[in-house]
């Protein structure tokens, strides 16, 4: 066990130093995001009311879905870097602008651009990072980008919170200011990575041939047809436990403290077994450790519909939390491997309007679960597992490179 992880350090310590800045700023980024834990509660504060935050929050999301559209171009077009710095500037100025908004169409307006600006950033980021790494360390590199993300998540709200305490205007300022540091050092240290679009790549006939070449590339590649169809169908299940699971819990008698206690069991074991465990699981076949990754997000889900106690809470938490770490790191790995360098920012464009699609359509949730109570659940289990069944088309399929 000593030397196991004492090779995964030493692998780590290996990658470019590149990978160790977009980590790092990857952490201080997701840190200073003191605005969307909050975001509700300042609205309310505005004196807005529910029905017209829920309009806020859609077109922030909204926006997600346009971003990575962008963003895949923009990746393959002017480079990783300058959509990485273009991502994180605007997203600062947004979140800025939407402290200053005053009425609701403003702030749906503001909102949208944000979702828009925010969701430039993860498909040149993931574009990036394939670059910069040869294809056996991928897995690893994809799961430390999602530890620093984590960790920046799980002590970035309480600081939020005392500055959210003390006057809303420092929550805005600092994530503006924590993301401007992250877009300084990918100016000093980021390279531009690959551009594979020729021509005037301002022209939007030129973007528009470009995407047209890149969606006859994936319809061929059934491969990723078929995982863009599967993560789809898992992440809808996937984000129900961020939607719903606080509703269930509360209803079955559980404190605000214990549930607060059970979704900390899945920060814990993110951050303390997710790199090792993807360390071991990069032996295997990729695909077969997707299908069981999004099995296991399925059972999860479904086992939330079965739990009373908080102990029974815990035990569907950790089945759902080794989904988890299995399929969301992985996916992004076997999402490199089946991408051409030519169209590399396109494809994880295509990744990350399926995720933007998975959290508009699952924001459903909510609604379906007052309807349905619990068996909302079991339909939500049986969509993550749905997604690894399509999964398994894949394995008809030649096997991609190995690690």
């Amino acid at each position: 066990m000593i030397a196991f992880v004492t090779r995964m350090f030493t692998e780590i310590r290996a990658l470019p130093r590149e990978v160790h800045v977009l980590v790092g700023g990857q952490f201080i980024n997701r840190f200073g995001g003191f605005v969307l834990p909050f975001l509700a509660l300042y609205l309310t504060g505005k004196g807005i009311g529910m029905g017209h935050v829920a309009i806020v929050l859609g077109s922030m999301a909204t926006g997600g879905l346009f971003g990575p559209i962008v963003s895949g171009y923009l990746a393959d077009a002017i480079g990783r870097r300058n959509t990485i710095v273009v991502a994180l500037v605007s997203s600062a100025l947004s979140i800025v602008g939407l402290y200053y908004c005053q009425t609701l169409p403003q702030f749906m307006v503001v909102a949208f651009v944000h979702g828009f600006c925010s969701f430039l950033y993860h498909p040149a980021a993931s574009a990036l990072l394939t670059d910069l790494v040869r294809p056996d360390q991928r897995v690893l590199a994809f799961a430390l980008m999602r530890l620093a993300v984590n960790a920046g998540f799980a002590a970035g709200p309480a600081v939020a919170g005392i500055l959210f305490s003390r006057a809303p205007a420092l929550i805005f300022y600092g994530d503006a200011i924590t993301t401007l540091i992250f877009a300084g050092l990918a100016m000093l240290w980021l390279p531009h990575g690959l551009r594979t679009v020729t021509g005037k790549v301002t022209s939007p006939s030129v973007m528009w041939q470009s995407w047209r070449e890149a969606l006859g590339n994936m319809r061929r590649n059934r491969p990723f047809v078929i995982l863009v169809i599967s993560s789809l169908l898992m992440e809808i299940a996937f984000v129900q436990t961020f939607n719903v699971l606080a509703l269930t819990a509360t209803g079955r008698g559980l404190t605000p403290e214990q549930y607060g206690v059970v979704m900390a069991l899945n920060g814990a074991l993110i951050m303390f077994l997710e790199l090792p465990l993807n360390q071991w699981a990069r032996r295997f076949d990729l695909r077969r450790v997707l299908v069981f990754g999004f099995a296991l997000v399925g059972v999860g889900c479904a086992s939330f519909g079965i739990m009373r106690t908080q102990t029974g809470f815990f035990v569907a938490m950790v089945i759902f939390t080794v989904g988890e770490m299995l399929a969301l790191p992985i996916s992004q790995s076997y999402t490199s491997t089946l991408a051409p360098e030519a169209y590399r920012g396109r494809y994880f464009g295509i990744r990350g309007i399926v995720w933007a699609m998975a959290a508009s359509i699952g924001s459903v949730g909510v609604w379906c679960y007052g309807q349905m109570g619990d068996a909302w659940w079991y339909v939500a289990g049986a969509i993550g597992v749905l997604g690894a069944l399509v999964m398994l088309g894949t394995l008809r399929e030649p096997a991609p490179p190995s690690d």
